[in-house]
């Protein structure tokens, strides 16, 4: 039979009473265990681990026991919670509907002790998916009525909160001018109608000593001084999606100043960063990507002795400048040549093959097989001698992404490629895949500049690095989860065994919580240097893996 690990959850909203020798914690836990042993016919048991929320409201998710009962569930440690009433598990319709689906999506489910009410059974589903339809309704009715209140505000000029921009501060919810920081406002808009530029306007307020001053202290960047020249609370107006309405609050600048800014970056645009019409090198233009700063690459030219150098330039360098990117620039020729040798590799598949020509007779009704597989038997040779045109085409046909980084180009390919590919193939090109894009193949390489020009170089075979403590820690964390499931272990009984403190291996699994992302980037090596085992040792780690990645600083 099935074991059926079993926590009790307890809550109280106040701290009254709490001192008692035997109080309402109590009394929940102990008629949740009895309810635990009457079902023990069917593979009940119950999880020593205490989960009790004295003096929290039921009105919020954030209670210390709750959250670390979660962690357990995700962990994969608890099968069924067992609650006296399901206003002990939460009082918000909407907060319920969240915790049910971190427990359907971890196999765990919930019973009420003195109601009528288990989603082990089918009876409890049915109840549940009712309740479900009326948080859903509760959602919209409560997004409706926030959404018609900020356009009703809107229309009136209030302004309805947000990130505060520079040359203004919140008072009694009402937006005052800062005499200070509208000077710099003004001093941006009038040295852009001189520079016509907003990364020059950017490096001269940085070069005279001016800073965003109470909006973090920080330096003026090109895209903070683009999002101030378009801002337009600062002509005293408030902006509604495509509406601009007459604001409650003091304008800045004049409405003059603010037309001939916009009228300048208007004719700034033109032409800029328009798509070289220059295709011999650039195949892989609207493809790739920089993967450092999350930015498109363009494709730019240069002249030099009469002689035409394409490049894929990332975004970002373009627009902020080359100090902002790892990248830059890579040349053309170099980083097509890469990915035509992995396309060349992979088309050697029988499977590819018969793929490709039945695509090809799409294209070209005409052609037949023996000229197909006559050339795709050259192998890299037949992949050099394609006109450029027919290279964009298959390119598209079997690449879907390419992202860069000095350390990595990782190729992601289509669902046409991966459906041609045998499963040997696929073993070869997808080995360990464990950050879930199972059509996305990493390769190592090393980035570095020879005579000048940025070329591709294989690294030097890597190995972890065993003396790491954060690679450590998490081969471990690992070991023990599995090692728990499999002996059926707690934390105490693990922490017994290994010689340790439970609140020390606690916190070592919790790694095991980490997005799959971030597992493969620490064994690769490849995660940013700001991270620690201290770091994620110290303090929660959040449930959403996006929360995860910004807070330990992973740009993807």
């Amino acid at each position: 039979m099935k074991t059926i690990r079993c926590a009790v959850y307890t809550r109280k909203s106040t701290e009254d009473g709490l001192e008692k020798e035997f109080n309402t914690l109590e009394a929940q836990r102990e008629s949740g265990e009895n309810y635990i042993k009457s079902q023990a016919y069917q593979g009940w048991e119950i999880i020593p681990t205490h989960y009790d929320d004295g003096g929290f409201s039921g009105g919020t998710l954030k209670r210390p026991a709750l959250q670390q009962l979660l962690k357990d569930v995700e962990a994969g440690m608890v099968d069924m919670i067992v609650v006296y009433k399901i206003d002990r598990l939460t009082r918000s319709l909407i907060d319920f509907s969240k915790l049910v689906e971190i427990f359907d999506r971890n196999q765990c489910s919930f019973v009420s002790v003195t109601q009528n009410f288990n989603t082990y059974d089918s009876m409890g589903r049915l109840t549940l998916n009712v309740l479900l339809s009326f948080a859903q309704f509760e959602r919209e009715v409560i997004t409706e009525r926030i959404r018609d209140k900020v356009d009703a505000s809107k229309k009136k000029g209030m302004w309805m909160g947000g990130i505060l921009p520079l040359g203004y501060v919140s008072v009694n919810k009402k937006l005052e001018i800062i005499p200070e920081e509208a000077k710099i406002v003004r001093l941006a808009f009038e040295k852009y109608l001189i520079l016509r530029s907003e990364i020059a306007v950017a490096e001269w307020l940085n070069n005279n000593g001016y800073t965003t001053l109470s909006k973090g202290n920080g330096k003026f960047t090109h895209m903070r001084v683009s999002s101030m020249l378009k801002n337009v609370l600062y002509i005293g107006k408030v902006p509604h999606k495509d509406k601009v309405y007459n604001g409650q609050h003091h304008a800045i600048i004049s409405q003059e100043l603010f037309d001939e800014v916009q009228k300048i970056k208007s004719q700034n645009r033109v032409g800029r960063l328009a798509p070289s019409r220059f295709v011999e090198h650039a195949l892989l233009k609207g493809l790739i990507y920089c993967d450092c700063c999350q930015a498109a690459m363009i494709s730019t030219k240069s002249n030099k002795k009469n002689k035409v150098y394409e490049y894929y330039t990332s975004f970002r360098a373009v627009k902020e400048g080359f100090n902002n990117c790892k990248i830059g620039s890579i040349p053309a020729g170099e980083m097509d040549n890469f990915v035509l040798r992995q396309i060349a590799g992979i088309i050697k598949s029988p499977k590819i093959l018969s793929g490709l020509i039945e695509q090809a007779k799409i294209i070209r009704p005409d052609i037949k097989d023996v000229q197909i597989i006559s050339k795709l038997q050259d192998g890299d040779d037949f992949i050099q001698r394609l006109s450029s045109i027919t290279l964009r085409q298959l390119l598209i046909m079997l690449v879907q992404k390419i992202r860069v980084d000095v350390d990595r180009i990782k190729i992601m390919y289509t669902e046409l490629a991966v459906s041609l590919m045998d499963d040997k193939m696929k073993d070869d090109l997808f080995p360990n895949n464990i950050n879930g894009e199972r059509n996305e193949i990493l390769y190592r390489v090393c980035l570095r500049r020879k005579r000048g020009s940025l070329k591709i170089f294989a690294p030097e075979k890597y190995k972890p690095d065993e003396n790491n403590p954060l690679y450590l820690a998490l081969i471990k964390a690992f070991v023990w989860q599995d090692k728990m499931k499999k002996e059926n272990l707690f934390i105490e009984d693990l922490a017994k065994s290994e010689g340790l403190s439970r609140e020390y291996v606690g916190k070592v699994l919790r790694m095991t919580y980490l997005a799959p992302d971030i597992v493969t980037a620490i064994v690769d090596g490849v995660y940013p240097k700001t991270l620690s085992l201290r770091k994620i040792l110290e303090s929660e780690i959040p449930l959403l893996w996006s929360q995860q990645r910004l807070k330990y600083g992973f740009s993807f």
